[in-house]
């Protein structure tokens, strides 16, 4: 699509929108941050479910939920920085940590919604915040790939 190579300023609107779309990512790894430091705050603003309290299932998808955001502030948060510098500074490395941050944002929203959340809350704010910029973040990338790879 053309309008995504519209220059606007130094970058064009492709470019943009994935910037919007990192902005956005971070707000998910702060709310892992969050989590890692105070669980039971995390719980009551709503970024994390009550699953200490329930039977062994509960609990142990707790444990998973405490595993995906160790992973997340050590790899995600990371790629996130670099892809948004890399984007900056147009290097190649940018784009690749972009498209390798918008797929972590596709994958995580479809395992909330596949392991069946009863949170319909998380399902719709995980879809509307992180994998619906993500995959336009995806197509204005990939529309403006000549930047990052020649």
């Amino acid at each position: 699509m053309e309008i995504l190579k519209k220059k606007i300023n130094r970058y064009s609107l492709g470019v943009w929108i994935a910037f919007l779309a990192l902005i956005l990512i971070c707000f998910a790894w702060i709310m892992q941050i969050i989590s890692l430091v105070d669980w039971e705050r995390a719980i009551e603003i709503g970024v994390q479910d009550n699953s200490f309290t329930g039977n062994v299932t509960e609990r142990a998808m707790a444990d998973v939920e405490r595993g995906v955001a160790v992973a997340d502030i050590l790899w995600a948060l990371p790629l996130t920085i670099i892809a948004f510098i890399g984007l900056l500074r147009e290097k190649f490395i940018g784009f690749i940590a972009a498209m390798m941050t918008f797929a972590i944002c596709v994958y995580f929203p479809l395992f909330y919604i596949f392991r069946g959340s009863t949170n319909i809350d998380i399902v719709l704010v995980v879809t509307l915040l992180w994998a619906v910029p993500s995959l336009i973040g995806i197509f204005g990338l990939w529309t403006n790939r000549t930047n990052y790879v020649t």
